[in-house]
């Protein structure tokens, strides 16, 4: 196994809960150094005979302006008042681009799909003692990718202002699961959750908010690669011939939802690259980092400028979650479904926040804090990171051969 050095990042951040917190916690994972040489870019795309992709006409608008919350917890109640705003496109055939022609037919489909499972990762090496001592608040936990789409005839962006969209892949294991050394790559059948955010950067603080809608539920690493990460070219009446590129990789970690009475927290720790740099921070990423996530009831109609064509197929029991209320805290379950839509509020970065620890009385006994779960979780899959390709693990998870992609990189010149 490669050796490991402590960044300075996490060094301070180790300094600091030193004499904060005196609770018994595994120590974080020494951060990984980074990998070797650069591999040539890949070569992707099959040519598309006839039609543009959504993503083209992402090209043709502006940023959608930001949405301000009132305050961190309670959900938003002026949606209905904002007007004349640009509206949120998924990359579904709904969205015809101003060229004419319609998308593939293929996308279309993404929009009916149902999930498959709850997702739980297949061939992980589980332990009924560690899913015991997991804390109760932690109602799911797994990997999380990060990814970017340049816009279209953008071989490589040079920044955000270069980017058609970021969106995250949700790949949940069970309560028990181990990632270690001994795991290898991860099953790249097992299904996922793809999220997208017209805005493209997270939010970072209390103030900043931004309305996202799930993509695609129940899929497979293996699927969403052929499907929607792949990139293609496609002609049109106007323009000709338009390049859609891959959407590239930019950071792999491990998350968990958290619940608490009132809301619930998405949490992640990055694991891939070894050293976050500009291209993580200007999507609003860190070290680690939670958001408050909460559900939208598709009974009420949203704000002008993130209405979708059509509503998630929620069954009756997922309906009934809502009542009358028009925002609820998240659950696996509201966002295991195609248009769901959700809101995220930033909550804390370089570490967990409120996340981090339960309330006495939400805790077991025997049940160990979230963060000491989300510590270990980053441990684990540092090791399997090392035993495997280092930060091209990435590309074996979605089950490709890492030989022929650069690695994930960390600054907007460091890319191909």
């Amino acid at each position: 196994m490669p050796a490991t050095r402590t960044s300075s990042r996490q060094a301070a951040r180790k300094a600091k809960e030193a004499i904060s917190d005196t609770s018994d916690k595994p120590a974080p994972s020494a951060k990984r150094k980074g990998a070797g040489d650069k591999a040539p870019a890949p070569k992707r795309g099959k040519k598309a005979q006839q039609q543009p992709p959504p993503e083209a006409k992402e090209d043709e608008k502006s940023g959608e302006p930001e949405v301000k919350p009132e305050t961190a917890e309670e959900a938003p109640k002026k949606e209905e008042d904002k007007a004349g705003e640009p509206e949120v496109k998924p990359e579904t055939a709904e969205y015809a681009p101003k060229e004419e022609e319609k998308p593939p037919t293929a996308e279309a489909e993404g929009a009916e799909e149902k999930p498959k499972s709850n997702g739980a990762e297949a061939r992980v090496r589980t332990s009924q003692e560690r899913e015991d001592v997991v804390s109760s608040n932690i109602i799911e936990k797994g990997i999380i990718y990060f990814f970017y789409r340049p816009r279209v005839n953008v071989q490589e962006a040079h920044g955000v202002g270069e980017v058609a969209r970021s969106f995250l892949v949700l790949r949940p294991t069970p309560r028990g699961a181990i990632l270690d050394h001994t795991q290898g790559p991860l099953d790249a059948g097992s299904t996922c959750r793809l999220l997208v955010l017209p805005k493209k950067k997270f939010p970072a603080s209390s103030k900043e908010r931004d309305m996202g809608f799930v993509e695609k539920a129940g899929k497979s690493m293996k699927e969403l690669d052929e499907s929607f990460i792949a990139g293609r070219e496609y002609e049109t009446s106007t323009r000709g011939e338009r390049t859609v590129q891959e959407a590239k990789p930019y950071a792999e970690g491990v998350y968990a939802i958290i619940s608490e009475m009132r809301s619930s927290h998405l949490v992640y720790i990055l694991t891939v690259p070894a050293e976050i740099g500009d291209i993580q921070k200007d999507f609003g990423l860190r070290d680690r980092g939670s958001w408050i996530v909460q559900s939208k009831n598709p009974k009420f109609p949203g704000p002008p400028y993130a209405r979708l064509p059509k509503d998630p197929e929620y069954p009756e029991h997922v309906k009934e979650q809502f009542a009358d209320l028009r925002w609820v805290p998240t659950k696996p379950e509201l966002i295991d479904y195609p248009n769901a839509q959700f809101l995220m509020i930033g909550s804390s970065q370089d570490d967990l926040g409120r996340a981090a620890s339960a309330e006495p009385r939400e805790k077991k006994p025997e049940e160990e804090q979230p963060k000491q779960e989300l510590e270990q979780m980053e441990a684990e899959n540092e090791s399997r990171v090392d035993a495997l390709k280092g930060d091209h693990t990435v590309y074996e998870d979605l089950g490709l051969d890492a030989k022929n992609y650069p690695k994930v990189p960390s600054t907007w010149n460091d890319q191909g």
